[in-house]
């Protein structure tokens, strides 16, 4: 039989720790592409949601559940950004303004309660003033489908 090489107590640990730090570098390297596909994924998402079926030839009835909440968001924004960068919507603005009249007034405050689940929006219900959902421009501006990176020259935003 062969000889076994002989390895000092050094040399294995040498090795050992070479291996255990390789292995931490590679899964820093897997949480990194982690991060930035979740982020990636995200802004996707997020952009999905606000252009999603936003062109103004699709009915209310063509629009699925994204493409109707993109339309509230898109709608408050606007809102927002034509006043003094901050807008609340009502059950009724959102049924009449957004929507000509077709959704429940129980299906708007869920639109609104979905279009609440991005920066800058957010579902509140107010003593005395009724549920709405508030918009503050600036703060929208940060998320992914609001960003200042993704305005045109001839629409002010994509």
């Amino acid at each position: 039989m062969g000889e076994t090489p002989e390895v000092s107590p050094e040399d294995a640990l040498q090795v050992a720790q070479r291996a255990m730090n390789r292995c931490s570098d590679l899964e820093d390297e897997v949480e990194k592409l982690r991060e930035e596909n979740g982020d990636l994924a995200d802004r996707v998402t997020a952009l999905e949601l606000r252009y999603q079926d936003l062109e103004e030839t699709k009915s209310y009835d063509d629009l699925d559940r994204d493409g109707r909440v993109g339309r509230v968001r898109e709608h408050a924004f606007q809102r927002a950004t034509n006043g003094h960068g901050k807008a609340t919507l009502d059950y009724n603005d959102v049924m009449w303004s957004v929507f000509d009249g077709e959704p429940s007034a129980d299906y708007c405050y869920k639109l609104m309660r979905l279009a609440a689940d991005a920066p800058g929006f957010e579902y509140r219900d107010p003593a005395g003033k009724g549920k709405q959902l508030a918009v503050d421009a600036d703060e929208a501006r940060t998320g992914a489908a609001f960003s200042s990176a993704n305005k045109t020259d001839s629409e002010g935003v994509i």
